[in-house]
């Protein structure tokens, strides 16, 4: 493996770390900015400074799509909802909580992404293990964070992440003309970006003000 390969290998790893750890209301767009800084060299390697459009565009769409959506929802009246970062498949402490469990099972996935790496060639018989390796470490990342969510924010940021990697390694097995399709897939990532920007805006966030006031004045009473 040359230096070049084995720096975008490191990339994803350092990626797919990112991926796994950001939590919170920004988790998409942080973790999607993440999968487009490792995806995007390999996606540069195999169609040029072009190839790097479909994970760029696909990460900032998500990350713009969080913030519309929930600036959308929060001019509607705001109701009790679901909010996308209580745990809703385990407890917080429970089954699949802890952000060390999601790095053993990424770093378990480690092998499978080198194994895959050295035994697939990229379009026209080339064979660029780094560009294989970036691609499918980085789909793991989005496999994992997907598998072992606990919160509707943990499968929209597996989700986004999954997109990303799928469009680029799409593009690595097909070459350029596959960009289309590519790009659909990629489509995906602002699409639940916007789900969970939306669920966020939607949800009531404590007690209203108002209520709040009658419950002190009804405590000095």
């Amino acid at each position: 493996m040359s230096n070049g390969q084995f720096l975008l290998s490191v990339i994803a790893v350092i990626g797919a770390i990112v991926i796994v750890l950001v939590e919170g209301r920004r988790a998409i767009g942080v973790a999607s900015a993440a999968a487009a800084i490792a995806l995007a060299p390999s996606a540069i390697v195999v169609g040029g400074p072009r190839g790097a459009v479909i994970p760029v565009l696909g990460a900032a769409s998500a990350g713009l799509a969080v913030r519309l959506a929930r600036l959308a929802a929060e001019r509607l009246p705001r109701v009790s909802g679901l909010d996308p970062l209580v745990p809703v498949i385990a407890p917080p402490d429970g089954l699949f909580g802890p952000r060390s469990v999601r790095m053993a099972a990424v770093a378990c996935g480690l092998p499978a992404a080198s194994w895959i790496s050295f035994n697939v060639q990229l379009v026209g018989g080339a064979s660029a293990r780094g560009v294989v390796f970036a691609a499918v470490y980085t789909w793991i990342a989005g496999i994992t964070r997907t598998l072992l969510g606990r919160t509707i924010e943990d499968l929209a940021v597996g989700t986004s992440v999954i997109a990303l990697a799928a469009g680029v390694a799409w593009t690595t097995q097909g070459g350029p003309a596959t960009s289309t399709d590519a790009g659909a897939l990629a489509g995906l990532a602002p699409l639940s970006g916007a789900v969970a920007g939306w669920l966020t805006g939607r949800h009531r966030r404590g007690v209203p003000p108002e209520r709040a006031a009658e419950g002190a004045t009804e405590g000095m009473r």
